[in-house]
């Protein structure tokens, strides 16, 4: 009876571990799944509309200091505008096809897989870009890691824009000041409109910077 009972126990075991076996199984495969799909959803793909405010702030999302690439921008090569994209984000190289060449007449590689920053002249303003492509499969640098810095809407989505500029905070110190914006998109897309959007906060931000910049310094 007893070696009855020991041969039941036994075979209940393996069918447990056999169950976790396939559940450790499953999750492993899920895990590779997300990494390589889950977490390179763009804006596009899920069809969010923009559900960010352009209103600046001086509180980053999640409360660091503005990372010393910025600081130091922001010293020397004026207002600055950041674009953030990844691997398999339409909406990016949409906003790239059809903004950010045309419109800014700035150069990408085929792919748009590198980072870059460079000054550009549109128009009144005269800004500092700086492209940066956050790929998860690299090691995370300053640059990349920025991002959670001024996603102030909590989006964790791309494309996404980032506006810095200056102005006086209330204890009367001069301090970076930006506004993030998400998307940009919509069914019947208007590439124009997009750009003025841009044009517009651009201005608003080389007004600022002109008018703080020497107290800033």
């Amino acid at each position: 009876m007893k070696n009855k009972l020991l041969v039941i126990q036994i075979c209940a075991l393996i069918a447990i571990s056999g169950s976790l076996g396939g559940l450790l199984f499953r999750t492993s495969i899920y895990e590779g799944i997300e990494f390589g799909t889950v977490r390179v959803l763009c804006l596009s793909c899920i069809k969010l509309q923009p559900i960010t405010s352009k209103d600046f702030t001086f509180e980053t999302a999640n409360n660091k200091p503005h990372p010393n690439f910025v600081i130091n921008a922001l010293k020397t090569k004026g207002p600055i505008m950041i674009q953030y994209g990844e691997p398999g984000c339409t909406n990016c190289d949409l906003m790239i096809n059809n903004v950010m060449i045309p419109y800014f007449n700035l150069s990408f590689s085929e792919k748009h897989d590198s980072s870059f920053e460079t000054l550009v002249n549109v128009g009144n303003v005269s800004f500092y870009y700086i492209y940066i492509y956050v790929d998860p499969i690299k090691a995370k640098t300053e640059k990349t890691e920025s991002i959670e810095i001024y996603d102030k809407d909590y989006v964790r989505g791309y494309p996404m824009f980032t506006i810095i500029t200056l102005e006086y905070h209330h204890g009367g110190e001069v301090r970076p000041y930006y506004t993030s914006l998400y998307g940009l998109i919509e069914e019947n897309i208007d590439w124009q409109k997009r750009f003025d959007i841009f044009i517009e906060l651009l201005e608003d931000g080389q007004e600022l910077y002109d008018r703080n910049i020497a107290a800033y310094k």
